[in-house]
């Protein structure tokens, strides 16, 4: 049996299931090393971009930030007011967000940026981080060089649930030419004697490293590039095709 579905809402519950090995509290001490590093904007205003089941929330509320979440998935952001009941959720895609000089910290993280579709969403949701952060605000997000997505990359994670396994894939794929980054989606159950099967595919915006920077610069960010590696700040060499955005507003 096939479902077509969007993902993220359909099987928000098990999101966190899926993510079991990603490290958000290495990824959030990460952020609070960046940000004591880099702002001076005074305060620990704080908003996750993307931020799912608020996983991200609940660590950084924890490390004295004043957290907000944006998703456009309702069940999403259900999922995180159970996990971080104090925080402000706002409902809305990535390029729609309208606030002033609110944030002393944004953070993007999971490569979810690239979701901000297409190019024109993508650099508004550039331009309106910008707008809402404070003078010494820093914005941390990560990101793939198009450049170094031309093949198929597939993540596989297998969940054991009671007598049912569910087994969750992602990959992307980039054709080498245009803003298109095609994220594929699939997880399968299967136990007891059956099988289901859900399937989603998210259009996703590509860019280089050399035309995001131009782009954070135009704006007037200070733009620092690190080595995607959260146990350490380490200036990007150049060579891979990922990276950490530390993007820093000044103060005027």
């Amino acid at each position: 049996m096939q479902n077509q579905a969007n993902l993220y809402a359909e099987l928000a519950d098990y999101y966190d299931q899926f993510c079991a090995e990603v490290d958000y509290a290495g990824q959030c001490a990460f952020a609070v090393r960046v940000f004591e590093a880099f702002a001076c904007s005074g305060g620990r205003n704080y908003l996750d971009l993307a931020c799912g089941t608020g996983q991200h929330l609940q660590v950084m509320a924890q490390s004295g930030f004043v957290a907000e979440g944006l998703d456009n998935s309702a069940a999403m952001l259900a999922q995180a007011r159970s996990r971080c009941p104090e925080a402000r959720l706002l409902l809305c895609d990535l390029a729609a967000f309208d606030e002033t000089q609110c944030y002393d910290l944004i953070t993007c993280f999971l490569y979810s940026i690239h979701y901000s579709h297409p190019l024109a969403h993508f650099a508004d949701t550039l331009k309106r981080a910008w707008q809402a952060l404070k003078p010494g605000g820093v914005f941390i997000f990560n990101v793939v060089d198009a450049n170094g997505a031309r093949q198929q990359h597939s993540v596989v994670t297998r969940v054991q649930q009671g007598d049912a396994q569910l087994t969750f894939r992602s990959g992307w794929h980039y054709q080498g030419h245009g803003d298109v980054l095609d994220l594929r989606l699939s997880i399968t159950r299967t136990g007891t004697g059956q099988s289901q099967t859900w399937h989603d595919h998210h259009v996703m915006t590509a860019t280089t490293l050399s035309d995001l920077n131009t782009q954070l610069q135009l704006l007037g960010f200070d733009v620092t590039l690190l080595e995607h590696d959260y146990d350490r700040l380490t200036p990007w060499a150049g060579h891979s095709f990922n990276a950490i955005v530390v993007a820093c507003k000044p103060v005027v």
